[in-house]
């Protein structure tokens, strides 16, 4: 027999797949399939490559390229924003938008014991959603008009400790101990409106709330081949991600078997101040669809990215490297009977703020993506807008 939790989450998930998205802070409505829509910690730079957070030239402290801190020989920091506008298809008859704010990556860099110790806060998977709809309910005196409000508000996010270093005067490697974080609090409510005292009707609310934990290990390494080449690789090794309920939640208790997960990368310069860049990623999360008791579809990941960067731009008297770029993902989680894939094309630039030596000691990145996300029965169009800053030499 399914457990007390397990009849909760199916009820609530399949009555939010039904639910039509009210104005909300969020990023998408796939925040609601399966374990959420996943959230990149990608700096601004990285974005209006469309890059997937690996390969590229510079000074960036990411997750998910532990190689490239080992190349650094300077204290590091950034801070990343991203604010996001989505309008929504669903069917024919359903439409409408809303708007997310999320503050995807905070990152810090500092030379230790002859290498980069690194830490890293980020996010791993949104989850934030609301909804509402009406509905008629039958009853033993008969039909009778209800609310129903659902929401679900949480996100797994991921703290990453590490530490990297030269091998050469070209060759880094890194490695980092990561450990998830995070919680969901899932509720529905239906509302009985002027009913409810006529009728001696009741509030009625379900839901509970589950806090996250586990572990992770991600290992990288990046090379520039002269001066002109960049590749860089990393791989992502993760534990089960467990759920475990609040006291007086019965039968709280979940555990998922997260994938690893491949990045390579490649940063190439054509011509003094003209940049390419090109990076892949993929995770298969087919095994982690046993796993859930919500109606989702489960597939692979794969995903790929192309940039292009004109370094030598300038914009209002600073260094405003320009850049372009184009990418295409496969997500995990979607609603339909197919996968959902999301497709954007971004467009950006950087301002360099203040610089010593080629060395810039504090810079602002701002990209610009307008994307799809898309599965057989949901559409989204979307603006994506992502701001961070970095300093260095602090």
């Amino acid at each position: 027999m399914r457990s007390l939790l397990e009849h909760t989450r199916v009820f609530l998930l399949t009555a939010a797949l039904s639910l039509s998205a009210a104005p909300l802070c969020a990023q998408s409505l796939y925040n609601a399939a399966g374990l959420g829509l996943p959230a990149e910690s990608i700096d601004g730079r990285g974005r209006a490559l469309g890059n997937l957070g690996i390969g590229l030239f510079g000074h960036a402290i990411l997750p998910s390229d532990p190689g490239a801190a080992g190349l650094l020989v300077i204290p590091a920091a950034v801070l990343v924003a991203q604010p996001s506008w989505v309008e929504y298809q669903r069917g024919e008859d359903e439409s409408g938008s809303f708007q997310g704010n999320r503050f995807p990556l905070l990152g810090i860099g500092y030379p230790l014991f002859s290498g980069m110790f690194t830490a890293n806060f980020g996010s791993f998977l949104d989850q934030r959603f609301d909804g509402q709809r009406d509905v008629t309910v039958d009853l033993l005196d008969g039909p009778t008009d209800a609310s129903d409000f659902f929401e679900q508000n949480g996100a797994v996010s991921l703290v990453n400790f590490g530490y990297s270093r030269r091998l050469s005067d070209r060759l880094g490697v890194g490695f980092s101990v990561g450990r998830y974080a995070g919680s969901l609090t899932r509720r529905l409510i239906r509302d009985f409106g002027d009913a409810s005292a006529t009728a001696n009707l009741e509030l009625y609310e379900v839901g509970g709330r589950w806090s996250y934990s586990g572990a992770s290990l991600t290992a990288g390494f990046a090379a520039d081949l002269g001066t002109i080449v960049r590749v860089a690789g990393s791989a992502t090794w993760t534990g089960s991600l467990n759920a475990t309920g609040s006291e007086g939640t019965d039968g709280s208790h979940r555990s998922f078997d997260l994938p690893f997960q491949y990045r390579l990368g490649t940063s190439v310069v054509l011509a003094p101040g003209l940049l390419i860049t090109a990076s892949v990623v993929r995770a298969d999360w087919g095994d982690i669809a046993d796993d859930l008791s919500t109606p989702s579809t489960v597939g692979t990941t794969n995903g790929f990215g192309v940039g292009l960067e004109l370094s030598r731009a300038r914009l209002l008297g600073l260094t405003a490297p320009l850049r372009f770029g184009y990418r295409k993902s496969s997500l995990p989680f979607s609603f339909g009977s197919g996968g959902a894939t999301e497709t954007t094309l971004a467009g950006g630039f950087g301002f360099i703020l203040n610089q010593t030596g080629g060395i810039t000691l504090a810079g602002a990145d701002f990209a610009l993506e307008r994307g799809e996300r898309s599965d057989s029965s949901l559409t989204e169009k979307f603006w994506r807008a992502t701001f961070s800053l970095r300093v260095t030499g602090y």
